[in-house]
């Protein structure tokens, strides 16, 4: 064929020869570039199917926020309330440190009465025991008296028959 064209032949064997090359160059550039595409596109498969199951997940934990946001409103409610009484607490606590300071100052109060108290009640046993020895004392004289009735009788009846005494009466 080449002959009848009027071309040396082998002029078209290396052309033939280099198309062949080019072509198979080109074939397997085809097929490298088909495998990296079908490499790339099943990665990406296997990335899609990783953020399909991270999607599940997120939307299983959205229906689970979705069932909290109840309790949060009850929690903001509880946290009013706590807020309200700890309001009250401290309110509550200021008054128990004004009564403490009052019951500080009366128990120092109580405490120089209890110290006054001991001092009197000394000052009464000290005149406890002055009052036995004076009822003792008293006592015994009583005693001497009893004793001295009979005489003080005699004499008594001696000094009304007394000439001495008879003008006075």
């Amino acid at each position: 064929m080449a002959a009848i064209a009027g071309r040396p032949v082998g002029r078209e064997r290396t052309l033939l020869n280099t198309g062949i090359v080019v072509a198979a160059i080109l074939a397997a550039a085809l097929a490298a570039a088909t495998v990296d595409a079908l490499v790339h596109l099943h990665l990406m498969t296997n990335q899609l199917a990783g953020v399909g199951q991270r999607l599940g997940a997120l939307d299983d934990m959205s229906r689970k926020l979705d069932r909290l946001a109840p309790m949060q409103t009850t929690l903001q409610r509880v946290d009013g309330r706590l807020v309200r009484v700890r309001a009250a607490l401290a309110q509550t606590n200021a008054k128990l440190d004004a009564t403490n300071a009052k019951l500080d100052t009366t128990n120092r109060h109580l405490g120089s009465a209890l110290v006054r108290l001991g001092a009197t009640q000394a000052r009464l046993g000290d005149m406890d025991r002055q009052l036995r020895g004076m009822s003792a004392d008293l006592r015994g004289l009583d005693r001497d008296l009893r004793s001295m009735r009979g005489d003080i009788h005699t004499m008594a009846h001696k000094i009304s028959g007394s000439f001495l005494f008879r003008a006075v009466k």
